[in-house]
């Protein structure tokens, strides 16, 4: 029609504005979570195998160290919570030992007892950082088999850090660090000595 012709009632229509993109959902924020928290891992395993060297024999001694204590952290049984401890004790020193044997007295060894709590930890791999004349780091990682009042669990590369020091000759452990940042292996990174909780299921 011409616009001569054309109603004065007639409105011109504006073209519709396309739709704003939608905003970030609750399940978009999970998903970030969870990448964050597998970058997180990752990084640290990638950081575990710069830190490992090829070593000599004192080298392959400090790994033997460190796992025989990576595997006494986290195995225990309730017909005989004291062999836990002793074994924990045999190899530790410092504010590590000290924090440990209070808290086997102040609870632990019993809370072990009452629910019927049984782990076993095997050690895949061991990685240490350059050694100096009286302290290493080490990173030690375990799968861990356990069954309690909870269920049966097992957890698989399940991370620690030690920090190892030498004592009369002898290599102890000073400080023991979580690694796992709660997911799934045991219970959020510090930046100090953590006890962990060997009666529970998501904690070795």
């Amino acid at each position: 029609m011409p616009a001569s012709e054309r109603d004065e009632d007639d409105e011109v229509v504006p073209p519709a504005e396309p739709p704003e993109p939608p905003g970030p959902t609750r399940g978009s924020g999970l998903v970030l979570a969870t990448s964050l928290a597998v970058v997180l891992a990752v990084a640290t395993a990638v950081l575990a195998v710069l830190l490992m060297r090829s070593g000599d024999g004192s080298d392959d001694d400090l790994r033997a160290t460190a796992g025989r204590f990576g595997e006494a952290l986290v195995t225990y049984d309730f017909h005989d919570p004291e062999a836990h401890r002793d074994s924990i004790l045999a190899l530790s020193t410092g504010s590590f030992r000290e924090q440990y044997e209070r808290a086997f007295a102040e609870g632990l060894g019993q809370l072990i007892t009452e629910v019927e709590a049984t782990s076993v930890g095997y050690v895949k791999d061991v990685y240490l950082s350059s050694v100096d004349e009286d302290e290493v780091q080490a990173i030690v990682v375990a799968d861990i088999e356990h069954d309690g009042a909870g269920g049966q669990n097992r957890l698989y590369d399940v991370y620690f850090r030690l920090t190892l020091v030498r004592v009369d000759g002898d290599w102890l452990i000073d400080d023991v660090t979580d690694l796992n940042f709660g997911a799934g292996g045991g219970g959020a990174p510090t930046t100090t000595s953590t006890t962990p909780d060997p009666t529970s299921t998501s904690v070795p």
